[in-house]
């Protein structure tokens, strides 16, 4: 079974709606603190910075976003990341952590957890919805057992996740990263077995083992990136 809603539905966002997507995280951002989401020169720069790293890791990704099922507008998105070891982690600039630091002994697979946001138009879903998005991008790790998770992770949600049975190792002292404390983390996939386990019989379906698949797959296949062209930031 997997969890649906007559309101909602949930897709996987292609690249060609990266625009709307980076917006709409930082509307949502902005709005959760209470500040003006109109766009402003500071909006902007957050927005160049935010759609260089999306396109940077966007074919190694999967986006999974909620969207209305009136207007089809995103109001949940999150995204999970196959890590090839080379290309930097937006976690290496911020807290000034080096790659050595991320490749702990004995792991196979390297991941990167980011864009996890829930509009606070979904109101009496919220649990649900977090749950749903939770189990669809820690299942592709968690499939192929022995990987690691990574992640700049606003300090709230880090309680949510251990409350939620999902503990997580803090790598640095926090920083104020979009408005948030935010810390620099760390999950273990051994450490995601009783959420997946609790979640799975109202969460899983076919298409999340699929997903798993793909992704390792593709992020696999891809050459490493360096950098990201200005002129492939204007086409957005």
């Amino acid at each position: 079974m997997n969890w649906t809603s007559e309101n909602y539905y949930f897709t996987k966002l292609e690249k060609k709606g990266l625009s709307e997507f980076i917006h709409f995280y930082l509307s949502t951002t902005r709005e959760y603190f209470n500040l003006d989401s109109s766009p402003d020169e500071e909006y902007f720069r957050q927005y160049e910075n935010l759609i260089r790293e999306d396109l940077l890791f966007f074919d190694k990704s999967i986006y999974y976003v909620l969207r209305d099922k009136e207007k089809h507008a995103i109001q949940a998105s999150i995204r999970i990341t196959y890590w090839d070891r080379e290309t930097p982690l937006p976690i290496q600039q911020l807290f000034a952590i080096k790659k050595e630091d991320l490749l702990i002994p004995d792991i196979d697979h390297f991941w990167h957890i980011g864009r996890f946001i829930i509009s606070q138009k979904i109101t009496g879903q919220r649990i649900s919805v977090l749950k749903k998005m939770l189990f669809d991008a820690f299942f592709p790790p968690f499939y192929f057992e022995n990987g690691l998770i990574i992640a700049e992770c606003d300090k709230k949600l880090v309680r949510t996740l251990f409350n939620l049975g999902i503990p997580s190792y803090q790598l640095g002292i926090p920083i104020i990263y979009l408005y948030s404390e935010t810390l620099p983390i760390y999950i273990k996939t051994t450490w995601l077995e009783s959420f997946i386990e609790k979640n799975k019989l109202a969460q899983y379906c076919f298409s999340n083992t699929i997903d798993a698949h793909n992704i390792l797959d593709t992020g696999k296949k891809i050459p490493i990136h360096k950098s990201t062209k200005d002129e492939d930031i204007e086409s957005y």
